[in-house]
């Protein structure tokens, strides 16, 4: 077994206490900033705007954000079944709210897809449909989030009109479209996709933004084959396509939908659809920044879309939604590992008491 390197092992430690130290203060700086800016207006008292009654909107924010949960189980169940693979619904579920977890604890969530993987080779299930089923989850949710977004610009382009998320935005929407991109021109041409990597990479090198050139270009060849291997397993079931399209759909309507309820128990303005597409250019402008979660960014774009409405109580509305969309799937995932800790630590009490026995 190869030992690890201490350096690298001091420098990645480093590197994770930097990004702490960086989450903590952009979203701490953010947050203050707002609610400074909040509480400093003139409006009508917040016991004046809302209500108990109005907890049923909150509710309906946190019963958006289970649907979306529960497509991405479906999702999973789904392939399980239509791959000819055992259907454990614990395995979809775990797999769908662990994979969020990790998504929204690691920069850029880079986290989520790698660890789908290894939980469900961990489950018993092979290597090939193991990658293939979090590919093409992760392929269907990008898909179904561009298709809005492009919907969203062409109908409802003018909701927003601050160039500081407008233009952010339309960056998004390319960065947001181009993973998905590479999968399937991998899937259709493997050689095709290697050329043009191959040949941004190469410009990244001669540029100076790419290290290590001739590194980078084997492990994106080798990504681009695990994906060309892996998601023709789900390109030949073409119902199977059907079904993860509408629930990733679903999915991404239901996460957008949360500002509308948490906004409304605030006695806030504006349709179903507007803040649908309001909500669509937040996520779009602000896929580009790396902290965990979008932190800081999204908190920051949804105040300056939403500051516009005449009433109190947004500060409290943005920290709900993220709450909502954000923190509760990292409490999720937190309780599935208390979960299974606890259920592992009965049934290895129950084992010695066997061999007490």
């Amino acid at each position: 077994m190869e030992k690890e390197n201490p350096l690298e092992t001091r420098k990645s430690k480093k590197s994770r206490i930097i990004w702490i130290i960086i989450f903590i203060v952009v979203n701490g700086g953010v947050i203050a900033y707002t609610a400074v800016d909040e509480f400093s207006k003139e409006r009508p008292s917040l016991g004046y705007q809302f209500h108990l009654s109005n907890f049923a909107f909150i509710f309906a924010g946190f019963g958006c954000m289970l649907l979306a949960l529960a497509m991405e189980t479906i999702k999973y169940i789904a392939m399980m079944r239509d791959l000819g693979q055992k259907v454990s619904v614990k395995v979809a579920f775990e797999t769908a709210a662990l994979g969020k977890y990790y998504d929204n604890i690691t920069p850029s969530g880079a986290g989520g897809q790698p660890f789908q993987i290894y939980h469900m080779h961990k489950n018993g299930y092979g290597s090939g449909v193991s990658a293939a089923m979090p590919l093409a989850s992760f392929l269907f949710m990008q898909l179904a989030f561009v298709f809005i977004a492009i919907l969203t610009f062409i109908f409802f382009g003018n909701v927003v009109d601050t160039l500081a998320i407008r233009i952010p935005a339309f960056i998004g929407i390319f960065c947001y479209a181009i993973v998905p991109f590479f999968i399937i021109l991998s899937a259709i041409s493997d050689k095709t996709a290697k050329i043009i990597v191959n040949f941004f990479i190469r410009l990244g090198g001669k540029l100076r933004i790419v290290k290590n050139v001739d590194d980078k270009i084997a492990s994106m060849e080798h990504t681009l084959d695990d994906y060309h291997d892996n998601i023709r397993l789900i390109t030949q079931k073409k119902g199977l396509i059907v079904k993860l399209s509408i629930y990733s759909i679903i999915y991404q309507l239901a996460i957008c939908s949360i500002p509308f309820f948490v906004l409304h128990a605030y006695r806030g303005s504006g349709s179903l659809l507007h803040i649908i597409a309001q909500t669509v250019f937040i996520y779009c402008a602000i896929t580009i920044i790396p902290t965990p979660g979008n932190s800081g960014a999204a908190e920051g774009s949804f105040y300056l879309i939403f500051s516009q409405l005449d009433y109190s109580g947004l500060f409290w509305g943005m920290l709900i939604w993220r709450f909502i969309c954000y923190y509760s799937f990292i409490i999720i995932g937190i309780l599935i590992y208390a979960y299974n800790a606890f259920v592992q630590y009965l049934k290895n009490r129950k084992e010695r008491h066997h061999e007490k026995n």
